[in-house]
């Protein structure tokens, strides 16, 4: 079902919790795809309900900018994956006049991708969700691993009931994480970003065989990185507690890098919490590519 509007969310959710049923929840901006349906199907395999809510974040996107979504297909993903409802919501609703609240945690929202990567508004916009729906548990996907460890990390400093459950990345075959920003990337361009995320699992099996120097593994990562339409930005090795770069390599720790491409910044990452990962790789989920090219590239 879709539930247009917080008002008519919240009466569902209240029936829910007066019943006692578990609720799980994934919170999207829109433009749902297949990493959301893993995140969705999870929610629903391990709750009595699960709630999907849609709403491009305002604070979250760059001022000025848009996001396209079509609600009508992201309702339909949702509820294919196992969602019982999805909650809509709009700017007016969202952010009234006088909103002036957002979770600080110091500036580790800086240090991961910098202040282009909105993470202190993504995390806000996950809380407050969290607080809408007090979910028993809220799903969130490793690609974006910088805002699911902070979301844990503020729903666990807030004394918030709800568990965080991260989940693996859905990668194509070719390395690239799925992701909404990568839509309309041709075939031939998201075979080149995957030189990307071929350079940081190198990086990790580097580090299983025991190289341990930061400064020399990132340069090895760079030096792999050979884009001809697209600028690698940078590689980074920085530790999972505040995102500060390490001078060497220890458990946990996640390997990042971000690259221009196509006027967008694009996030590749390999989240390491135990050796286990360290010497067989992350736990990504694995789809074929797109069959074809999508029209470039507006946003």
């Amino acid at each position: 079902m879709h539930l247009a509007g917080l008002s008519a969310g919240k009466a569902f959710i209240r029936e829910v919790a007066r019943t006692g049923q578990t609720i799980g929840t994934v919170h999207t901006l829109g433009a749902l795809h297949p990493g959301h349906a893993e995140l969705i199907r999870r929610a629903a395999l391990e709750n009595d309900v699960a709630i999907v809510t849609v709403y491009p974040n305002k604070i979250q996107l760059r001022p000025g900018g848009s996001y396209d979504f079509n609600l009508d297909d992201d309702i339909g993903l949702a509820l294919r994956s196992g969602a019982t409802a999805v909650i809509s919501s709009n700017d007016n609703e969202m952010f009234p006049t006088g909103y002036r609240t957002f979770v600080s945690q110091g500036d580790c929202h800086l240090r991961l991708g910098g202040a282009e990567a909105y993470l202190k508004e993504a995390v806000t916009g996950a809380i407050r969700w969290i607080c809408y729906a007090r979910p028993t548990r809220s799903y969130f996907g490793l690609k974006d691993i910088g805002q699911a460890i902070l979301v844990k990390r503020a729903v666990a400093d807030l004394l918030l009931d709800c568990e965080i459950r991260f989940v693996p990345t859905v990668r194509y075959k070719n390395g690239v994480p799925v992701s909404s920003r990568l839509r309309r990337f041709s075939r031939s361009e998201l075979d080149e970003l995957s030189r990307l995320s071929t350079s940081l699992n190198y990086s990790r099996e580097e580090i299983a065989r025991g190289a341990s120097s930061v400064k020399d593994l990132v340069a090895s990562a760079a030096s792999r990185v050979k884009f001809r339409r697209f600028k690698l930005e940078f590689v980074r090795i920085v530790g999972v507690d505040n995102f500060e770069d390490l001078e060497q390599v220890k458990l946990p720790f996640i390997i990042v890098g971000a690259a221009m491409a196509n006027g967008l910044r694009v996030f590749d990452s390999i989240y390491v919490p135990d050796q286990e990962t360290l010497l067989n790789g992350a736990p990504d989920l694995w789809i074929d590519l797109p069959e074809q090219s999508q029209p470039n590239h507006d946003e």
